[in-house]
């Protein structure tokens, strides 16, 4: 059993935070709230203070990924884990959990280099959070903030990290051919959402391929597929659904060049009853191409 609860935040180093501030505002109605300690702009999406912190940097891509637990027991757990796999580790600092706002956390490497913030004790917003835009929120709660897909260079190394030391669940593979190359997708869950975590070796720069957010209506990701456009902002891929999770989504460009998704109807996993495969396409329809991916 895996002990990471949810996928809790994510960090990304980005060169333009006013690009940034109109895209989460002006898009998806997120809530920015004061600097963070260390500086960083936090974006808020549900009951949580913040669930995406915004450093600027040259880089545009990931600069940590934030995996919660329940507890100390789930934090001295994962420490149990990390120990017996030889994975180095420190604590982090009072100055880092109070820059993420949690209580306790653990800093490590994944294979690639993605620094990985196992923490638990994060913080809730003082008043309700509503998006202007997203009328029906965000589904977050227990099954955390989305997901994340990583670009990485050897996706057996990789699964066997996740998997093995840290104890995340298999989903399923997708084996097929996109945009005329060879793909292996690996997705792996933590709770109920399809995956939290999927990743794949996409010989790209950036680290981060996208990040998905949920709805929890149809008519919210319509709507934002062409608010989307009539933003400026570009469109990757158009609307369809993928064959493993069940989602409907559309795909769009970031300001610093990754993508995200916003989907809705994601497939929940039991683990008494859930049965992996391998998936031979991306979509069973749409999701076609427009904008570099």
């Amino acid at each position: 059993m895996s002990t990471a609860a949810q996928l809790g935040y994510l960090g990304f180093e980005v060169s333009d935070l006013g690009a940034w501030r109109r895209f989460a505002t002006d898009l998806f109605g997120l809530a920015v709230g004061a600097p963070r300690p260390d500086g960083a702009l936090p974006l808020r999406m549900d009951e949580y203070d913040h669930r995406i912190l915004l450093h600027e940097g040259a880089r545009d891509d990931v600069a940590y990924i934030g995996w919660e637990v329940a507890d100390r027991a789930a934090l001295d757990a994962m420490k149990e884990r990390l120990a017996r796999a030889s994975v180095p580790f420190r604590v982090g600092s009072a100055a880092e959990t109070a820059a993420r706002g949690v209580r306790e956390m653990i800093v490590f490497d994944d294979p690639d280099a993605i620094r990985t913030e196992v923490h638990y004790g994060a913080g809730r917003g003082v008043d309700a959070f509503r998006s202007d835009k997203i009328a029906s929120g965000f589904k977050t709660g227990g099954m955390g903030m989305g997901h994340v897909l990583i670009n990485v260079g050897d996706c057996a190394k990789t699964e066997h990290f996740y998997r093995d030391m840290l104890g995340f669940r298999l989903s399923d593979y997708i084996d097929t051919e996109f945009m005329g190359n060879p793909l292996h997708a690996v997705f792996l869950h933590v709770n109920p959402r399809h995956h939290s975590l999927a990743f794949a070796s996409l010989g790209m720069p950036k680290r981060l391929h996208h990040v998905m957010l949920e709805t929890n209506s149809l008519d919210d990701v319509g709507a934002t597929f062409y608010r989307a456009q009539d933003l400026g902002v570009p469109i990757a891929l158009t609307l369809g659904r993928h064959p493993n999770d069940h989602m409907v989504s559309f795909y769009g460009v970031t300001p610093a060049g990754f993508l995200f998704e916003l989907g809705v109807d994601g497939r929940e996993v039991d683990d008494r009853t859930w049965e992996v495969k391998t998936y031979h396409a991306v979509s069973d329809w749409g999701h076609r191409p427009v904008a570099p991916a």
